[in-house]
This record gives C-alpha cells, structure tokens and sequence, in this order.
C-alpha cells in the first residue's frame, strides 16, 4: 500500500512539473526568446512559492509601452496544453482594447507549441505581433 501510494505521488509530481530534461529545454527555449526579445528569463524558484509557474521559469519584459509575462502552459493542461500564454498589461493606467488594463492571449499550435513547435524566433514574433496589434487598439486572435 506505502508503495502504491509513493508511486503515485511520483506520478504525480512527474506530470506536475515534466521531467528534468523536458525542464531544462524549455527554460533554455524561454531564455533564448527572451534574449530576442530584450526581457528577463525568470526560473520559476524565483517567484514566491503560491505565484510559480507550474513547470517552466517565464518572460517578463515591456515592448512598445506594454508589459507582458509570457508563461508555458503544461502539456497536461485541460486547455492549451503545450501553449505558451502571454499576459499584456498597461503599466500607465491606459485601458486596453475591450479589456481594462490586462489581456491575455495563446497561441494557437499552428503558431507555436511545446515541444513539436519550439522556435524561440517564432515565439518571439508572436509577441512582437501581438503587442503592435493590440498597441493599435485591435484585439489579437486567441485571447481572453
């Protein structure tokens, strides 16, 4: 029964966080795109213990006036698993299109996805586009 229940959290912690290797690769995709980009890789040790990313360390950076964060959704998620999900903000108060003072969007697998479709420039444009669409006072495809 202790076995069962000890592989079973392995288990879990395993689909939790992804392995080392799976770990490893997507924060070395996720500083790559943030070096393209001119933000800050962040490991997700450094964000205090209830705000952490669940598997991989995130993007933080500002473009064209806007802040955004940009996070990889697990794989295991129930909706845009493999997605990256970027979260726009003003950080002058200025209200953006339709959503107040944040928006958050996905990609879609056709753009980008984890790990089949991992290009760092292609990240990296998607959130160069998305943030000159929405500067344009348009709303992005996918977002919420």
């Amino acid at each position: 029964m202790l076995a069962g229940t000890g592989f079973a959290a392995w288990l879990g912690r395993r689909q939790t966080l992804g392995s080392p290797g799976d770990r490893a690769a997507a924060n070395q995709m996720l500083q790559r795109t943030a070096e393209l980009l001119g933000g800050r890789f962040r490991d997700r040790d450094e964000y205090p213990y209830l705000r952490r990313p669940a598997q991989y360390g995130a993007i933080e950076g500002e473009l064209s006036a806007l802040e955004y964060q940009l996070y990889l959704m697990p794989r295991n998620a129930e909706d845009c698993g493999g997605a990256a999900m970027l979260h726009i903000q003003s950080p002058q108060g200025r209200p953006l299109p339709g959503r107040g003072r944040g928006l958050t969007v996905f990609t879609s697998e056709e753009v980008w996805h984890w790990p089949d479709r991992a290009d760092p420039g292609a990240l990296a444009g998607f959130i160069r586009q998305t943030i000159a669409t929405v500067n344009s006072g348009h709303m992005p495809p996918n977002h919420s």
